[in-house]
């Protein structure tokens, strides 16, 4: 008797161990499933980012090619003494921002200049006509507070 209990409850732990892995089994399958869906949508997003990365390179390299073109040819029509008013073609829209951008800023950076080199410092780049000697042209700051501003 005692050796057909054993038997069962060996048995009986068997079929619960069976019983356990598929469970485990089954939960790791529709895990599995879950990453592989989750890796496909990565998968589709990084190659949609890559295309678009890869036609902005495009889109560039021929702006490169186009601007170096017309930098051949307005040197070679200055050096040959032609004049390049003819040859020079507007700015893409980028490039005329950018160009805004950079002319706001170095006025930007001339006004803090001429705030700490010269106002700052008693005005040592001020003429006695009020001309600016780092820029050539009338000092703003000097104009605009002709009572206050002596050298």
């Amino acid at each position: 008797m005692t050796v057909t209990i054993s038997t069962n409850v060996v048995a009986t732990g068997v079929r619960s161990v069976a019983r356990q892995d598929r469970v485990a089994a089954r939960e790791l399958a529709i895990e599995h499933g879950v990453l592989t869906r989750q890796m496909a949508g990565l998968q589709r997003r990084v190659g949609e980012q890559l295309r678009a990365h890869v036609q902005q390179i495009a889109a560039l390299e021929d702006e490169v090619m186009r601007l170096r073109a017309q930098l051949i040819v307005s040197r070679t029509c200055l050096l040959w003494g032609l004049g390049v008013a003819g040859v020079v073609r507007p700015l893409p829209r980028r490039a005329q921002h950018a160009v805004a951008s950079a002319v706001a800023s170095m006025a930007e950076a001339s006004q803090v200049i001429c705030q700490t080199g010269c106002v700052g410092h008693a005005h040592p780049w001020l003429e006695d006509d009020g001309q600016c000697r780092r820029t050539g042209s009338a000092c703003e700051l000097y104009m605009s507070n002709a009572g206050t501003a002596t050298k």
